[in-house]
């Protein structure tokens, strides 16, 4: 059978759009550049993002974290273990593939819409009234202009998931910080009650022989009790601190076992410039970039609008056979008629959004360099309070307790006040022990108002003073024969 030339061309048009249509989506197609922004933004300690697809990679993302596990985890290796597991970001990830998805599909043609009708006469001689026509939508001459708007929501899209992978970073170091300083302090504050514990011994034994009067017998009880709750407080907090940590890295199962290191990393002895760090903030927060995103959106999206003759219009061909017998076949179209409303207040509402939009981005901007200021304050305060503890506070305390114990070993002093030095050492390197977790909780707020890593060489990193270690051990109990110990 041979195929007139009409027929042909009918033929290969209906041929070339039915393989306009067939396209496939790769929802990680962009996801490579999640990848470079996290290891240009967290560093390559903490770069390793991985979308479970159901690949062979999977299998190599669990193999690195169980590797991971099965040390000690620092603040870096517990983030990169999150990065990893969490279930929280795998649905952020998806926000990719529907963007992708949607991106492809502003790039195929509507549809053409096929219609017909027919008729039968009531009476003859008259025959069948028939009609079909094909109709193809004015809006292909739309799709540029669809595709630039899918893909300014894919762009938005990578930037809110590489936002949610920044979050995650910093949330995990905050509670890795958190568990740290809560297990240091409990440490401490099992030393404290320990040493309230023998004050009030010391008390009860003291007191039937007249060594020490009533009050003084009620204050050691007193003071052995509240400590006894502090210590009952700080197991509970380091019992939550662990349990938040476990959330964020997928660890609550209960199966697998895992622990953290000690917070020995060296704090910095000065601060990072300022305005230098607003500079970067300005440039580099993805919230002030995806708001810009959002500016762009609308302006598009009032682009689109203007055109509102070829959304709905159409154009096609139709034949028709009345009831006569005669046919006709001729071309049709169709548009909106702008009569009774010109697309007015649809303007008004998108220019609107967009003076909206560029307000939000302006207060946004101003709202971050009030956020860096702060917590490049709060960085500051903490590091200059931790470099007291450091330099001063704890070796002088340790200085009184040696001087105490050779007071009590001479038997200048008795053991009350011997126990007193030592309670009061205690309660420095707790606060050390929190002076510490607030320098890096600040530091990481401040990374996360900067969108990037503070630089550290813009800062001199110095150890502690010799003899003076960054996380004073426990305090010892001293040896005092008869006491009872809890």
């Amino acid at each position: 059978m041979t195929l007139s030339r009409s027929s042909r061309a009918a033929l290969s048009a209906v041929c070339i759009f039915t393989l306009a249509g067939c396209v496939s989506v790769r929802p990680d197609e962009r996801f490579g550049d999640v990848r470079s922004a996290a290891a240009e933004r967290l560093g390559p300690a903490t770069s390793r993002v991985h979308w479970r697809l159901g690949g062979p990679e999977d299998a190599d993302a669990d193999g690195f974290v169980s590797g991971l596990l099965a040390q000690p985890l620092t603040a870096d290796a517990a983030v990169q273990v999150a990065l990893l597991r969490s279930r929280e970001l795998q649905a952020v990830y998806e926000d990719l593939g529907v963007a992708q998805a949607d991106l492809v599909h502003a790039g195929l043609l509507r549809n053409p819409d096929f219609a017909g009708f027919f008729r039968i006469p009531d009476r003859g001689p008259s025959g069948v009234n028939w009609n079909v026509g094909l109709d193809l939508w004015l809006d292909v001459f739309l799709v540029p202009l669809r595709k630039r708007i899918a893909g300014n929501d894919l762009d938005a899209a990578l930037l809110r998931v590489t936002d949610a992978v920044l979050d995650k970073a910093t949330r995990v170091r905050v509670a890795w910080h958190r568990l740290a300083a809560d297990q240091r302090v409990l440490e401490h504050q099992r030393a404290l009650a320990d040493f309230g514990a023998a004050a009030r011994d010391i008390a009860e034994q003291q007191f039937p022989l007249g060594h020490v009067p009533e009050i003084e017998l009620a204050r050691e009880r007193l003071a052995a009790a509240e400590a006894a709750i502090a210590l009952d407080q700080a197991e509970s907090a380091a019992r939550i601190s662990r349990e938040e940590l476990g959330r964020l890295l997928d660890l609550t199962d209960g199966l697998t076992p895992w622990s953290i290191a000690a917070n020995d990393d060296p704090v910095p002895s000065g601060d990072p410039d300022v305005e230098g760090m607003v500079t970067t903030a300005l440039d580099r927060r993805l919230d002030l970039a995806l708001l810009a995103r959002e500016v762009e959106q609308q302006r598009l999206g009032l682009e689109f609008d203007r055109k509102w003759f070829l959304a709905k219009g159409s154009v096609g061909v139709e034949t028709e056979r009345s009831s006569e017998g005669v046919q006709s076949t001729g071309p049709h179209f169709s548009v909106e008629l702008p009569i009774f409303h010109q697309h007015q207040a649809v303007y008004a509402r998108r220019e609107a959004l967009i003076r909206q939009a560029e307000e939000r981005l302006a207060s946004r901007r101003g709202a971050a360099r009030a956020e860096v200021r702060t917590a490049a304050e709060r960085m500051a305060l903490a590091r200059r309070s931790l470099a007291r503890y450091e330099r001063v506070i704890l070796p002088e305390r340790r200085k009184v307790g040696q001087l105490a114990l050779a007071e009590h070993n001479a038997m200048i002093t008795g053991y009350p006040e011997l126990l007193a030095a030592k309670s009061a050492e205690a309660r420095s390197a707790i606060d050390a022990a929190r002076a510490q977790q607030d320098y890096w909780t600040a530091r990481a707020e401040l990374e996360r108002a900067m969108g990037v890593r503070v630089p550290k060489r813009a800062e001199a990193i110095v150890a502690p003073p010799a003899g003076v270690p960054s996380q004073p051990p426990p305090m010892a109990m001293p040896d005092m024969p008869g006491m009872k110990h809890p």
